[in-house]
C-alpha cells in the first residue's frame, strides 16, 4: 500500500539523517533526492544563537500526508519521507529532512522541491530566531498561502472603505412602520421591561406570603417568604373543603345521632359481606389501621377524612387513584375458587388427551 511508504514525523530530538534516507530505500528505485535544512548562524547582520520551533502538531501531520498524497498524484514516486524537528534547534542542526525516492531521478527531484515549498506554504509550524543579544523574532514564511491571504484581504478591505459609495439604497418611506428616533426607542424599550417586571412581581405574590401595610426594609422586593401553616397542612397549596346545603350536615345533631344508635344493629345486619370487604381493603390502603366502628356511614366518613388529609399533605395524592388500580383493587378482593380432583378423574382426563392425539397422528 502506498500510504505504508510515506513517513512523516514532528519530534524534539536531533534528527537522524541516515535512517531517514534509510526509510525510503526500495529495490526497484535507482535515485534518491532529498532536502536537509540547516540552522545558520546569522540573519541581517545579527547573530543568531538558535532557532525555536512550534507546532499545532495534529494539522502539521494531518497537512504533511496530504503534500505526500499530491506527490504521488503528480509524479511516480516509491517512498516519502518528511521529518522536521521542534523545540530548539542549535545552530548547524538541522531542522527539517526531505527524501524521496523513484525509479528515475527527474521524478524525486521534482517531487523534493514540490515537497519544502509545500511544507513551507501550508504546513503550520512557526520559527522564532534567538540573537545573541537576546533578542528574539518570530519569522515568518513568504511562502506561507494564509498570510498572503489575510494581506490581500487587507488590502481589499483599505480600499473599500476609501472608496465612496456611488449606490444609495433608496426605501419606500410607505413602508416605514416606526418613524422614532433612537431616543424614543430607548424610552419604549425601558417601559416595556418595566411593565413585564411589574407583571411578573404581581404573579410572583404567592398565598403564603404575609403582606403588611407599612413598608417592611428586611422584606424582599417581590415576596414575603413567610409561611402560614394551616390545621393539618404542611403544603402551601390550599385545600378547600365544601359544605353542603343539603344533608347530614343541616340535620339537629342529637336527631342524627338517635337515629344512627336505634339503625345500627339494622346496619350491621343489612351490610353486605362484599361491601365491608371493599370498605376494609380501602380502610387498609390509606392506612386507617385502628379498630373501625361497625356502623357504615361511619367508616366511609372516616375514609373521607383520611383522604382530604392525606390531599393537604400532597395535592398530587389524588392522581395515583386511577381507574386500573380500582380494577386491581377488585381482582386482588375477589376470591378465587379451586377445585380438586381425584385420581379417577385425572386418569379419564390423560386417557381423553392420549386418544385425542393418537387420532391426530393417523
Amino acid at each position: 500500500m502506498e500510504t505504508s511508504k510515506n513517513f512523516v514525523k514532528l519530534q524534539q530530538e536531533e534528527l537522524n539523517i541516515a535512517e531517514i534516507i534509510d526509510l525510503v530505500i526500495y529495490s526497484n528505485c535507482g535515485a534518491i533526492s532529498n532536502f536537509i535544512g540547516i540552522t545558520r548562524d546569522n540573519f541581517e547582520n545579527r547573530k543568531v544563537v538558535k532557532l525555536e520551533y512550534e507546532a499545532y502538531e495534529s494539522m502539521a501531520l494531518k497537512e504533511m500526508i496530504n503534500i505526500c498524497t499530491k506527490i504521488r498524484e503528480q509524479w511516480s514516486v516509491e517512498g516519502i519521507a518528511i521529518y522536521h524537528r521542534i523545540g530548539e534547534v542549535p545552530i548547524s542542526k538541522a531542522s527539517v529532512v526531505i527524501a524521496v525516492s523513484s525509479p528515475h531521478r527527474e521524478e524525486s527531484l521534482k517531487a523534493v522541491e514540490y515537497a519544502i515549498n509545500a511544507l513551507k506554504a501550508s504546513v503550520p509550524i512557526w520559527k522564532k530566531e534567538v540573537y545573541e543579544i537576546g533578542e528574539t523574532q518570530w519569522k515568518e514564511n513568504k511562502e506561507c498561502t494564509w498570510i498572503n491571504t489575510l494581506k490581500s484581504k487587507d488590502v481589499k478591505t483599505a480600499a473599500n472603505i476609501n472608496e465612496e459609495v456611488s449606490d444609495k439604497i433608496v426605501i419606500d418611506p410607505n413602508l416605514v412602520q416606526i418613524r422614532a428616533d433612537s431616543e424614543e426607542l430607548n424610552r419604549r424599550i425601558k417601559s416595556f421591561i418595566e411593565r413585564k417586571r411589574q407583571q411578573v412581581n404581581t404573579v410572583n405574590v404567592q398565598e403564603f406570603c404575609c403582606h403588611s401595610e407599612r413598608n417592611n426594609e428586611n422584606s424582599c422586593a417581590r415576596v414575603d417568604a413567610i409561611l402560614i401553616r394551616r390545621k393539618d397542612s404542611k403544603s402551601h397549596v390550599r385545600v378547600h373543603r365544601v359544605f353542603n346545603t343539603w344533608g347530614p350536615q343541616t340535620i339537629d345533631q342529637s336527631m342524627l345521632c338517635k337515629a344512627t344508635i336505634s339503625n345500627t344493629s339494622s346496619n350491621i345486619a343489612n351490610c353486605s359481606p362484599v361491601l365491608d370487604d371493599r370498605i376494609s381493603t380501602t380502610e387498609c390502603i390509606i392506612g386507617i389501621n385502628k379498630p373501625v366502628p361497625k356502623d357504615i356511614y361511619e367508616r366511609l366518613k372516616n375514609i373521607e377524612d383520611r383522604i382530604l388529609y392525606l390531599e393537604s399533605i400532597s395535592p398530587e395524592y389524588k392522581e395515583f387513584w386511577l381507574t386500573e388500580d380500582i380494577t386491581n383493587l377488585k381482582s386482588i378482593s375477589a376470591c378465587i375458587h379451586k377445585r380438586t380432583y381425584s385420581m379417577a378423574e385425572l386418569d379419564f382426563k390423560l386417557y381423553e388427551l392420549e386418544d385425542k392425539y393418537a387420532k391426530k397422528m393417523k
